[in-house]
């Protein structure tokens, strides 16, 4: 078969199993994951495709005699025993579930199809128990002590928790779900000794290529870095009607900061409030509060955000206005502190305007006004908008959680080695509390609200540094720290408001006009400098917001959709920094695509506060694999940028700086193809510590390899001669990037799964 035939027909199986890949994860949605699983991922004829492909590769690089090139080779060779180890996963593997009681033995296991299976070893469930995390109620670990017997008189006792999976005669176990009563558990089996060592060597193969591949001196790669270093900084201009598209863009976000700073009507009563001082203090207060300990800021925060989407009320903090509810509250109810954008939900409430009072949600005989829209929308009917409904359900929820006590749970007592957290005046307190500590915990904030009332502010104060000792002496073990507790207040105030990111982005757009027109004041020293201090800052700003945020939750803050579009933004910034003066227009559009990734966060979630981490989260190799692949989409982005300029100036014929810019564009893409596939198979390795499977053809998991394989085409640009065109390369780029707005942003909220979390 001739070269070009062999192509031919690798480049068809690719885009056919490409395609399998993302029609599956489309089917998945409209009918179950085993269904998928049975019919596509696990299907004869799926395999079939990807040994074909894996042959035809294997003889194309052998006519090519890539084995020439040892780190290329290895580098290749590894996804061939990847390969193989998943062959072999397919055919060998058996999957399982166990139920287990305690105190009775068990030899078998049910597989995938309902079936009993014999295990050759007994399995006894000697003891399962929750471990919250110190001071809460929060599971923070499920563990099973489980004894092994063998074929002979001896046993084993193994511990199974969250990433920490039993083994016992090549059998893995690992926690799936546990007996309501707690007496009982449900452990996930897998046997699967030979794919697992044979796609982990695989994994090793392939860091030994990446390895090898950078640093060989005779790879494209490092050709590539010769010829782009050897240009000097090139200022990349595109077009009027790009201009104006970015001063169409700042104007949006001109307005957008405006209307983010729509004023609150004013009180309709003379409000009496709580002094600022006292209000201060009594911010940081701790608190059990989203299953964590925290400063009672963090909940007032939460509260005054929630119901008005800001941090402040009439030059009120958040500490004020919560103190104040919660003292003066019938005053508080008739206040116009409640956002509600949605005009029909305006019109079920009866207002004019968008801002409404907690007494505005029932009407005079006590009745909730939003009732009948809400049974409408369970039962399938109804035209108001189900979004809007749900938010304004949850805000005045918010007031009933305030008036409840769950964001007031103030008071520790530690019984039995747990630590349970009460609210003020909680009236079925335990027996075994003596009466002292009841009455402490019963009426201290009525000592509280009494000082306050009578303007007694020394008294005020002494009773909250009360609440403080008693704070200590009773649960002083598992509180957080002062520095740690500083840390939090300030986290709080910097992270809330959401006017530093719609001004940077402000800023950024300017910039990028800047640039992009060419405007001669650019040149100007004093310019210059003002756009980097710009740029230092709002790193440094992120940095600190960052460092901050990983101090309060102690863990990488790469948990969630807030924190990965925060360490994105922040690395964007980091790399305009290192690469500004090889290209400067990065200087222009870095710090804009990184303030589009904060303006997503805010919009997306706003500042989700802190909370502990689901026990199969709270692993090292999640946060190495969510911060490569976060490093990779980055260096993506930045491709994009250089794709759009590449195309413009081809545009208006300026060759010479669009191939400069298209080979900066392959040279970053060697870096980000590999991060992405080291941070795919960091992943796989934590799913395999996790859940006892290295690959479960997840949506997420699916639409990374798509994105993987969709990018490693242009890096064979030596067989594929299109992609040394700079044109073609550029449009596949900047098109290549919709893969990884499905993966990032389509899985999550379209397509669902394991990974919906992120």
């Amino acid at each position: 078969m001739s070269k070009r035939k062999l192509l031919w027909l690798i480049g068809a199986l690719y885009i056919l199993i490409i395609m399998c890949i993302g029609l599956a994860t489309i089917v998945e949605k409209q009918t179950s994951s085993s269904f998928v699983g049975e019919r596509i991922y696990g299907a004869w004829w799926f395999a079939l495709l990807w040994a074909a492909l894996t042959v035809t590769a294997c003889v194309y690089m052998l006519r090519e005699q890539l084995y020439k090139r040892v780190g290329v080779m290895v580098l290749h060779l590894s996804f061939v025993v990847i390969l193989l180890g998943a062959l072999t996963t397919w055919l060998t593997a058996r999957r399982g579930t166990v139920g287990l009681r305690v105190g009775k033995q068990t030899t078998e296991y049910v597989d995938a199809k309902g079936q009993s299976q014999r295990l050759p070893f007994t399995l006894l469930l000697k003891e399962f128990r929750i471990v919250n995390y110190p001071g809460t109620d929060v599971p923070l670990d499920y563990q099973s002590i489980i004894t092994v017997g063998g074929p002979s008189a001896d046993s084993s006792e193994i511990v199974v928790s969250m990433n920490n999976i039993g083994s016992a005669d090549g059998y893995r176990l690992f926690q799936s779900g546990y007996d309501s009563d707690g007496n009982g558990v449900s452990l996930g089996v897998c046997f699967d000794p030979y794919g697992i060592a044979i796609t982990y060597t695989g994994y090793l193969l392939l860091l030994v290529g990446i390895v090898a591949t950078m640093l060989s001196r005779k790879t494209h790669m490092r050709a590539l870095y010769r010829k782009v270093m050897q240009v000097k900084g090139v200022g990349c201009w595109v077009t009027n009607v790009g201009c104006q598209t970015f001063i169409a863009g700042c104007m949006i976000a001109l307005g957008t900061t405006s209307c983010t700073n729509t004023q609150h009507p004013s009180p309709n009563t003379q409000l009496q409030t709580v002094d600022r001082h006292i209000a201060q203090r009594l911010g940081t207060v701790n608190v059990l509060y989203n299953g964590r300990i925290c400063p009672l800021n963090t909940a007032a925060t939460d509260f005054l955000t929630k119901l008005s989407g800001s941090v402040s009320w009439h030059g009120l903090t958040a500490d004020e206005v919560m103190a104040s509810w919660m003292i003066y509250y019938s005053p508080w109810e008739q206040q116009k502190i409640i956002r509600i954008k949605d005009r029909d939900i305006q019109k079920l409430l009866g207002i004019d305007g968008q801002w409404a009072s907690y007494s505005d949600f029932t009407d005079q005989h006590n009745e909730y006004k939003l009732k009948g829209a809400l049974d409408e929308m369970r039962q399938g009917r109804g035209t108001v908008s189900r979004k809007a409904l749900m938010q304004a359900d949850e805000k005045f929820n918010v007031v009933g959680m305030f008036y409840r006590g769950q964001m007031l749970r103030l008071f520790p007592y530690k019984l039995g080695g747990q630590v349970s957290w009460y609210s003020p005046g909680a009236q079925s307190l335990p027996r075994e509390i003596p009466v002292r500590e009841q009455f402490f915990i019963k009426q201290a904030m009525d000592f509280l609200t009494e000082a306050i009332v009578t303007g007694q502010t020394d008294r005020a104060l002494e009773i909250i540094a009360k609440i403080k000792l008693f704070q200590r002496e009773m649960a002083g073990d598992v509180l957080p720290g002062e520095s740690l507790t500083q840390a939090e207040l300030a986290y709080n105030r910097l992270s809330a408001p959401k006017w530093p990111v719609f001004l940077s982005l402000t800023l950024s757009l300017l910039l990028a006009v800047m640039v992009s027109g060419g405007w001669r004041v650019m040149s100007r020293r004093p310019v210059r400098l003002a756009t980097m201090a710009f740029v230092w800052l709002l790193t440094l700003w992120l940095t600190v917001l960052l460092v901050l945020r990983w101090t309060v939750s102690g863990h990488v803050p790469l948990s969630n959709g807030f924190e990965t579009m925060q360490f994105m933004a922040w690395t964007l910034l980091v790399l305009t920094l290192l690469l500004q003066r090889r290209l400067p227009v990065l200087t222009g559009f870095g710090p804009l695509v990184a303030c589009f990734c904060l303006l997503v966060s805010v919009l997306a979630s706003g500042s989700p506060q802190v909370t502990p981490l689901m026990p199969v989260l709270a692993s090292p190799l999640l946060s190495m694999h969510v911060m490569t692949v976060m490093v990779a989409y980055a260096l993506f982005a930045l491709q994009v940028l250089l794709g759009v300029q590449t195309i413009v100036l081809l545009h208006k014929r300026r060759t010479a700086e669009a191939t400069h810019a298209a080979d900066f564009s392959r040279l970053l893409l060697y870096p980000a193809v590999f991060l992405l596939a080291i941070g795919i198979f960091l992943g796989a390795v934590w799913a395999n510590v996790s859940w006892g499977s290295y690959w479960s053809w997840d949506p997420k998991e699916s639409w990374a390899l798509i994105t993987f394989m969709v990018y490693s085409v242009p890096l064979h640009s030596s067989s594929l001669s299109r992609f040394q065109r700079p044109l073609f390369y550029s449009l596949y780029m900047v098109q290549a990037f919709l893969t990884i707005l499905m993966t990032y942003f389509g899985v999550n909220y379209l397509l669902g799964g394991m990974h919906s979390y992120a």
